[in-house]
């Protein structure tokens, strides 16, 4: 079997992975088509995880497989976690064959849910075919936001398209939906019955899928609009962000008052949407920057040269320069922890620096109450002294 080669597959436009954001804005995905597709390092890293993977994952079920080319996003961190992975894998089919002998495995499938979404499809990470319960196990390697795998709505149009595969060879009445995200520490399960999740296919994805394929519906702002292509230029979230400021009398135009003059509930707004508003306005002084690079004009602006520093024309001719002169081009200092644990490796780094790792109380910060991270108590005069008396 060829090497896996998760950057060449093809997408569809109303994809799994992207259903959380169609399913509550129906009209993003015909407005994302337009902008080209890009690939962060976070993404190029969890493609790479993947493929590895899936490697070890066919090794241990006795498939076939070509070993994969060495990737610069390969560590000893990635090499654990998906050991871990396809450990967790087995564990469930051998957990699937105690109660149906003939369960088996397939690794990253093509599964087709156009029968609900129109040109649907997708591909299940791992999923493991039994009686009674079909369980579907899904790779997250990200790091920066916990995955859940209750309600998830990528998670059921894989069950949708491995039930219409499989459900007519196999007598599956429930789905188990399994989320591996080792970096965060996180194993999310869920379950759901057949009739309950064809019901949810035909009920909720389909009429939306209809219009989402047409780019028909109402602009939808939320918490799904985190990497849609489309973000910079809605005026949805647009209107979501700028609807806690304070406004001038044309109560359009955003105000700056000073802090101390807003009340307790405009403050409260603002620093619970502060951190999605700057990584919004960031996105969209990007667009206009690469728009202007492209000779587009917008009213009132112009691209100028900007603020640039010094650099060496020849970093060697610079070295042997003021070695020549007598003194040390060079500084010396001590490794940081990422770069030195990536140097000795996990083990190593433990064993021999564990003792010396000290990691201080992090900096009070202000998040909305729903955040996980326990409240500080605060020093005040009411919490450190007791009146005289007082047991």
């Amino acid at each position: 079997m060829a090497p896996p080669e998760h950057h060449n597959r093809a997408h569809a436009l109303l994809s799994a992975s992207s259903s959380h954001r169609w399913l509550n804005c129906t009209p993003a995905p015909r407005l994302e088509a337009p902008y080209p597709d890009s690939e962060s390092d976070a993404a190029a890293e969890g493609t790479a995880a993947h493929e590895l993977a899936e490697h070890k994952l066919r090794k241990l079920n006795g498939d076939d497989t070509t070993p994969i080319e060495e990737s610069e996003w390969a560590d000893e961190e990635m090499d654990s976690h998906t050991d871990d992975y396809a450990d967790n894998v087995m564990a469930e089919l051998a957990l699937a064959q105690e109660t149906s002998p003939a369960a088996f495995l397939t690794i990253e499938h093509r599964l087709d849910f156009s029968h609900i979404v129109p040109d649907g499809f997708g591909t299940g990470d791992a999923i493991i075919v039994a009686d009674g319960t079909m369980t579907i196990v899904d790779l997250k390697y990200g790091k920066g936001v916990e995955v859940s795998a209750v309600g998830n709505p990528q998670m059921r149009l894989y069950a949708l398209g491995a039930l219409a595969q499989f459900g007519m060879i196999y007598n599956i009445n429930k789905i188990r939906m399994v989320i591996f995200q080792p970096r965060r520490g996180n194993t999310s399960v869920d379950e759901i019955s057949v009739d309950e999740l064809t019901a949810w296919g035909r009920e909720v994805v389909a009429p939306r899928a209809q219009l989402a394929i047409k780019g028909e519906g109402e602009l939808n702002a939320g918490a799904w609009c985190g990497f849609c292509k489309h973000a910079p230029q809605c005026p949805a979230l647009a209107a979501q962000y700028l609807e806690p400021l304070p406004k001038e009398p044309d109560e359009v135009t955003p105000a700056a008052p000073e802090p101390e003059t807003l009340t307790d509930d405009e403050i409260a707004h603002i620093v619970a949407w502060s951190g999605e508003i700057k990584k919004w306005l960031s996105k969209v002084e990007k667009f206009a920057l690469d728009e202007a690079n492209n000779g587009h004009a917008y009213p009132g602006l112009k691209l100028v040269e900007g603020r640039s520093v010094r650099k060496y024309a020849d970093e060697d001719a610079v070295a042997a320069a003021v070695k020549e002169a007598g003194y040390d081009p060079y500084e010396k200092k001590l490794l940081g922890i990422t770069a030195m644990t990536k140097l000795l490796g996990k083990k190593v780094f433990q064993e021999k620096l564990g003792d010396y790792i000290h990691k201080p109380a992090g900096k009070p910060t202000l998040v909305p109450v729903a955040d996980k991270r326990p409240e500080l108590q605060v020093a005040t005069p009411e919490t450190v002294f007791h009146k005289i008396g007082d047991a």
